[in-house]
């Protein structure tokens, strides 16, 4: 953007929507937030209320919370004038406005103002009877404040509206340049440029008219002509005045010599184009690989839109991706391919966009000048007048541009011809979102059949076919990135003694980058060059996130390992999305391609202190448990006395929820980040194991899924081993116990006992008083599935006791209802029944979770004391509780119960459809309670009639118990179908 004058910020809408605070550009972030800024300079310093910023920026495609986008997008843009306005308040010129907010710069700051500014002194020249060339140079000044296509790349109505508004405006300002051009006649490329232009604006009378009248002063008539004809079609009907095109036509007819230039003009044009008679056919192009393997998709798509070429417009592609995933061997090979189709030459540039000091466009267009044949003498200095002369040289031929490795829109836009017969291929590490009218292409790793094939037919076939397994493993291995696999497959060409198994030994190890070297190129050099053009904050940022494990992080995670506010770590995360070394599977999650995580942890080890590592894995411990601790609040109403189990306080808030499903859901999507979050504290001595074994803890409470349970016994059992070689008895308790609880839940009962029993072994402190109340309701539990009732009760008995002196009135109740339970089984029917009601009671108000299963709780105790109908009313009442709540197993347990009833009364139909309701929901969530219904279906057919299906249901039953190993429940089946024979 031309400088406007002033010292403070200047803004440019002309174009990618850009800023500067004196010669620094500023960092304006994603395509919303620059719409954003565009409505509010649009504006001109009135307040946009929050309603117009959030239907001009998203229109009909709202955010889920626009208001809130909003505010994130003025937060980043605050943070984005910072460098400007400091600390000072008052020189922030983004300011909120009651229910809105304003923008408040000078009007000459902002391009728009001054080219509408530029636009009034011209008409005013014209109207004054200035000099034409005097008019013409006030219109050229304010061409060349345009930069590109206006708010290029942003989204939203406004933007559209705007873009609209100024395009006209534009075209408007050309045709009246062109209108002076061709009244001077001092241009010997007016023809290609009038005529592209006219191409793209069709119907338009006055570009016609200059199009007709250059084409006339080339001695051209018949063309001249002819473009009348061809365009009356699309001409507007009516009169065009006296420089339309239908007067036009006549006076040309007439051959009117006072549309002919003069003399003097027309030899001074001659001089002034030094491309004009000494064109060069340059051929550029790098030599194509012949082992290119793969992305015939994309190659189809860039062949496809390179075909286009010579439409209305420059046919301009860019490629995107991260550094050795084939972008410049996918352009040449394109470029190759469909070079016939641009007879008059190719251009290639390396940009080198990923170097500390890319070249200076300038110097490219020099180069670019000399291979089109214009003499060094005379190139002129001046970027702008390269440019010029460059467009002017390619204007009416067909070349093809490739332009590799470039850094941004602004190293490219100056070498983009104006010729729509031309075409261009841009390679870049990363999007250039702000390039008008490019078509974009994202390039990914290599599908695995197809980095498969690359190494193939390096190594050779017989050799890759020789040990298959090993050269599928080889290219995992190398994440599919092409420059990996063809890296080390030239290690395997260049050595027939190395065998692919013992390479792809060697890429098993930490250190693998290192394995992927040819003694000339290394993936590794790769990754560096995108690191090093970061800057302090970026680099740091790349580094820390490569601390987790899980394949992708969600922002708030991201912003606790950072230790920054999240809407500074979404710009920095976005930033690196957009450099191509961190991608996002959906918004607000980020992760790394394999390899560039390996990179991001070499350089975390080389650049980081341990110090700051664990500082960086406590704060994403801590806040995960304190988010998970906030969602057992929202999902169960938890105990505050069972959110602690070891009573470990945590420093962060936390994230807050809505509501039980978006903390359940929360807790789902984020079981990856939390296992590594864990992962992390077990791998350093310096971090505590208390708040990792608390969030695994959380983990099962919350999420409560079968799914989990084996993943969080395998975790308890790190912890475990750890917490046993650091001396940390609290830490190694509740490891056991949640070991325990977790195999418990999935059917593994004589190891979920073992592990329990340790735990309450461990248990000999006040501050484990916590663990060991669950650890005896867990104890109760096992005994009770295998019938051991009265040693079940006193286990629960311990466990509600312990519970009662917490003050944890959810975790008596369940204790309560286990007690309540084994009493009637041992006969103590009146203090089942006391202890049932009391369970119902304590629970009703810890929320619908805990309501239910008090009542069904309640249910089993009646069933037991001879009240079934009161019985059966909670238990069905508790499975549509459970039901609406989407808490399966206990449905499936309340339909069991509910079932048994109906069978112990006799109502076989009644118990056969609700056993058969829930039967789906058992063998997805609990194998014994899968055997229970099968017992009851089975006990439901018998006295229907109906022996075969009833056999055929206990017999399967009879084979989920033996397998579960409860001898009890079993012999009861095979009565049952003793009782068949």
């Amino acid at each position: 953007m031309a400088d406007m004058g002033g010292s403070g910020l200047r803004f440019g809408l002309l174009g990618p929507v850009r800023a500067w605070y004196g010669e620094r550009e500023l960092e304006l972030g994603r395509p919303q937030q620059r719409a954003v800024l565009a409505v509010l300079l649009d504006a001109g310093g009135r307040t946009v209320a929050t309603s117009v910023l959030v239907e001009g920026v998203w229109g009909g495609a709202e955010p889920a919370d626009p208001r809130k986008a909003v505010q994130l997008a003025v937060s980043r843009l605050r943070a984005a004038f910072r460098p400007y306005a400091g600390d000072d308040p008052q020189r922030m010129p983004l300011a909120r406005v009651g229910d809105g907010y304003a923008l408040r710069v000078p009007e000459a700051e902002v391009d728009v103002a001054a080219w509408e500014a530029l636009l009034a002194g011209a008409e005013r020249l014209r109207e004054a009877d200035a000099p034409p060339q005097e008019v013409r140079e006030v219109l050229r000044r304010a061409q060349r404040l345009w930069t590109g296509e206006p708010l290029a790349g942003l989204p939203g109505p406004h933007a559209e509206a705007v873009r609209a508004r100024l395009a006209e405006q534009r075209i408007s300002a050309k045709e009246a340049q062109l209108g002076l051009d061709a009244e001077l006649g001092d241009r010997t490329d007016l023809t290609a440029e009038a005529a592209a232009l006219a191409l793209e604006h069709p119907g338009r009378p006055r570009l016609t008219a200059v199009l007709m009248r250059a084409l006339y002063q080339a001695g051209r008539k018949t063309e001249a002509l002819a473009v009348y004809e061809d365009a009356r079609a699309a001409l507007p009907p009516g009169p065009s005045g006296e420089d339309g095109p239908a007067a036009l036509q006549l006076r040309i007819l007439r051959e009117d010599p006072a549309l002919l230039p003069t003399a003097a003009a027309t030899s001074a044009t001659a001089a002034a184009d030094p491309a004009a008679d000494s064109w060069q056919v340059p051929d550029q192009l790098p030599s194509g690989l012949a082992d290119f393997t793969g992305r015939s998709e994309e190659a189809e798509a860039l062949a496809d839109r390179l075909a286009a070429a010579g439409g209305r417009a420059v046919v301009v592609s860019a490629l995107d991706g991260m550094g050795g995933v084939g972008k410049t061997t996918l352009a040449v090979h394109v470029a190759r391919r469909m070079r016939g189709r641009f007879p008059d030459g190719q251009l290639f540039a390396d940009l080198r966009g990923a170097d500390h000091t890319p070249p200076d466009p300038g110097t490219v267009l020099a180069g670019f000048l000399r291979a089109l044949g214009v003499a060094p003498a005379e190139i002129p200095p001046d970027t702008r007048e390269r440019s010029a002369l460059y467009r002017s040289a390619l204007a009416g031929r067909r070349v093809l541009v490739v332009l590799d490795n470039a850094a941004t829109p602004g190293h490219v836009e100056p070498l983009l011809p104006g010729s729509a017969g031309c075409a261009v291929l841009i390679t870049s590490r990363h999007r250039l979102d702000g390039l008008a009218g490019a078509h974009q292409m994202r390039l990914d790793t290599l599908p695995p059949g197809q980095a498969l094939e690359l190494l193939t037919r390096i190594v050779g076939a017989e050799r890759a076919a020789a040990e298959p397994g090993a050269a599928e493993e080889i290219v995992r291995a190398c994440g599919l990135l092409p420059l990996a696999v063809r890296i080390v497959a030239s290690r395997l060409a260049a050595d027939p003694s190395l065998t692919l198994a013992a390479l792809a030994e060697g890429l098993r190890r930490e250190h693998r980058l290192a394995e992927i070297s040819d003694g000339e190129r290394t993936v590794e050099a790769s990754f560096a060059l995108s690191y090093h053009r970061l800057d302090a904050e970026l680099t740091r940022a790349f580094r820390l996130l490569a601390l987790s494990d899980a394949p992708d992080v969600p922002l708030p995670c991201a912003a606790a390992l950072l230790d920054r506010p999240e809407a500074e770590t979404g710009e920095l995360l976005e930033t690196l999305v957009d450099l191509n070394l961190l991608h996002s599977p959906r918004y607000g999650r980020y992760g790394f391609h394999d390899l560039v995580r390996a990179y991001a942890r070499g350089r975390l080890a080389a650049e980081d202190g341990a110090a700051e590592r664990t500082a960086a894995a406590g704060r994403l411990t801590d806040f995960c448990l304190a988010t998970a601790r906030n969602a057992d609040r929202a999902a169960r109403k938890a105990d505050p006395v069972e959110l602690s189990l070891l009573g470990v306080s945590v420093h962060s808030p936390g994230r807050a929820f809505a509501d039980g499903a978006e903390a359940v859901r929360w807790m789902r999507e984020q079981a990856e980040v939390h296992a590594a979050a864990i992962a992390l504290s077990c791998a350093d001595p310096d971090l505590p194991l208390d708040r990792a074994a608390e969030l695994a803890d959380r983990m099962g409470a919350v999420l409560a899924e079968r799914t989990q349970t084996t993943v969080i016994a395998d975790l308890a059992e790190r912890l475990a081993r750890e917490a046993a070689a650091r001396g940390d008895h609290g830490a190694l308790a509740l490891a056991r116990y949640l070991r325990g609880a977790n195999l418990w839940h999935v059917n593994r009962y004589a190891e979920s006992e073992e592990e329990i029993r340790r735990a309450v072994e461990l248990c000999t402190s006040a501050a484990t008083g916590r663990v060991l109340a669950k650890s005896l309701l867990t104890l109760g539990g096992n005994a009770r599935i295998h019938g051991r009732h009265a040693e079940a009760a006193e286990h629960a008995g311990r466990a509600a006791h312990l519970f009662r002196r917490l003050g944890a009135e959810r975790s008596e109740g369940s204790a309560l209802g286990e007690f309540a339970f084994s009493c009637a089984q041992t006969g103590r029917l009146a203090e089942a029944r006391e202890a049932a009601e009391r369970c119902a009671r304590l629970m009703s108000g810890s929320g619908p979770v805990s309501a239910a299963t008090g009542r069904y709780y309640l249910a089993r105790v009646l069933r037991l004391c001879g009240d079934p109908e009161a019985a059966l009313a909670h238990a069905a009442g508790a499975r549509e509780e459970f039901a609406a709540l989407q808490v399966t197993v206990f449905e499936a347990a309340a339909g069991d119960l509910a079932a048994r009833i109906h069978a112990e009364a006799g109502r076989w139909l009644l118990a056969l459809d609700a056993a058969e309701a829930v039967l789906p929901l058992a063998r997805r969530t609990s194998a014994a309670l899968e055997a229970a219904l099968l017992r009851t279906l089975g006990t439901a057919l018998t006295g229907l009639g109906r022996p075969r299906q009833a056999r055929a249901c206990l017999a399967e039953g009879l084979e989920v118990y033996g397998r579960l190993g409860l001898d009890e429940d079993a012999a009861q089946v095979r009565e049952l179908l003793a009782a068949l024979e």
